[in-house]
């Protein structure tokens, strides 16, 4: 029998591990194939993977109620669970598992706003993986201070929090069980397998403590060691420490300035929603627009319904309402999606831009839509989110259509010295349909 279990993964994710000389056995659950029946785990499986949040059967609490007893004895005795938690309910987790103290399945996090323990073992595979977490829930109810990563239970022992939300609470962990581990991890969708396929690579010990070095011989000791030797060993250890601190003052530096500007920008990429319009508000400030007015700001005290995001005013040495009615308009709508952008996303552009016509009684106007779309996919990897047709109707209309990767693309040439925050407001103004740089 298999000494890998993968509970609830495709076959096509087991036979991708199987090609890789992994000795791998899958199985379902019922929460999965939305049937009745035992669970039978195999008892020479060493390590088991599950992926939680199958919807066939969710509301049934009580299926599998039994697994947890016998798995939980072979946890004691070091076998390893592994759990991705995509979404279902909480006894889709503790019938397997076993109970745990506090445990739920509750509000998934979006993934900019996890932060990772960077003394646990997982950092290096959670830093790999970060852009791909698709669901990353929160396991318990309360939260805690930064720099707490650790909860005593009376009935489970101590939970260590191997990431949290940025408000504290946990949304990975992990419960050791005599020599066995349970370890409850986010669900990075797709790439679940490759996470898989790096813990069985790197033998990671998922949490343990790192293992201890292996002791030196005596004879390496201070009390045998000549004076030549001795400062020797004393040189390298001052510049051991002379570049630990190197080391150190660029960690400093590289945090200020992701901190400094970097990261807001980077929120082009990935953010979504309030997070999202800001960040794209902020970046056309910063490309030296005349005036940038963040729509829900300017109409904040006014009862009306805000359909745009923002404009872009030319000239910006006017006042707002003078700019609207006889300045050049360009009017933003900011979207976020895992797919293409829809038709009536697009035809919301001639649309608005009617309707600021007529209230503002001002034809110099132009509407762009400005979409964040796959977002979950690496941003240099994303196609293009506009249909032929959608980006023909655009330029009939006179209107563009925009990525936020776009935008990122052409502030960073700009930054590089390759462009000018001239000529990026330039062609933002002249190019309809889908606007492409020439950078």
């Amino acid at each position: 029998m298999a000494k890998i279990l993968l509970l609830d993964f495709s076959e096509a994710e087991r036979d991708r591990l199987v090609s890789q000389k992994y000795d791998v056995e899958a199985r379902f659950t019922g929460w999965t194939t939305g049937k009745d029946g035992s669970l039978d785990l195999p008892q020479e499986s060493e390590i088991v993977f599950y992926q939680v949040g199958g919807v066939a059967a969710e509301g049934r609490a009580d299926l599998h109620a039994g697994v947890h007893e016998v798995l939980t004895v072979r946890v004691r005795e070091g076998a390893r669970v592994v759990c991705f938690i995509g979404g279902g309910v909480t006894p889709q987790l503790t019938n397997i598992v076993g109970p745990i103290e506090g445990l739920q399945i509750k509000d998934s996090a979006r993934a900019d706003a996890v932060v990772f323990n960077p003394r646990a073992l997982f950092h290096v595979p959670f830093e790999r993986f970060r852009p791909f977490i698709a669901k990353a829930y929160r396991l318990l109810p309360e939260t805690f201070a930064e720099g707490v990563w650790e909860k005593e239970t009376a009935s489970n022992g101590k939970l260590e929090f191997l990431a949290k939300s940025t408000d504290g609470a946990p949304v990975a962990m992990i419960l050791r069980k005599g020599k066995g581990h349970i370890l409850l991890l986010p669900s990075f969708g797709p790439k679940n397998v490759e996470v898989v396929d790096y813990i069985l690579k790197d033998k990671l010990p998922l949490g343990a403590e790192l293992p201890a070095e292996p002791a030196g011989d005596w004879l390496d000791g201070e009390d045998y060691a000549f004076p030549d030797l001795k400062a020797l060993i004393l040189r390298r250890e001052e510049e051991q420490k002379r570049f630990d601190e190197v080391l150190a003052d660029f960690d400093r530096q590289i945090k200020e300035m992701k901190a400094g500007g970097q990261e807001e920008f980077h929120r082009l990429l990935k953010g979504e929603g309030a997070v999202l319009r800001k960040a794209v508000v902020h970046a056309f400030r910063y490309l030296g627009w005349g005036r940038v007015v963040d729509v829900d700001e300017y109409w904040k005290n006014v009862i009306r319904s805000k359909e745009e995001d923002a404009w872009l005013i030319d000239p910006g040495d006017c006042p707002v309402e003078a700019g609207i009615r006889k300045g050049e308009l360009v009017i933003i709508l900011v979207r976020v999606g895992k797919n293409w952008a829809t038709d009536d996303e697009c035809a919301l552009l001639q649309k608005y831009k009617g309707r600021r016509m007529q209230e503002f009684d001002n034809t110099r106007m132009k509407a762009v839509l400005v979409g964040n779309y796959f977002a979950a996919t690496e941003a240099k990897l994303r196609d293009n989110p506009f249909s032929a047709s959608q980006v023909e109707e655009a330029q009939k209309d006179g209107n563009g259509l925009l990525t936020t990767y776009e935008i990122f693309r052409a502030i960073k040439a700009e930054k590089e010295n390759r462009i000018s925050k001239d000529a990026i407001r330039e062609q933002i103004k002249l190019k309809t349909g889908l606007i492409k740089f020439d950078i």
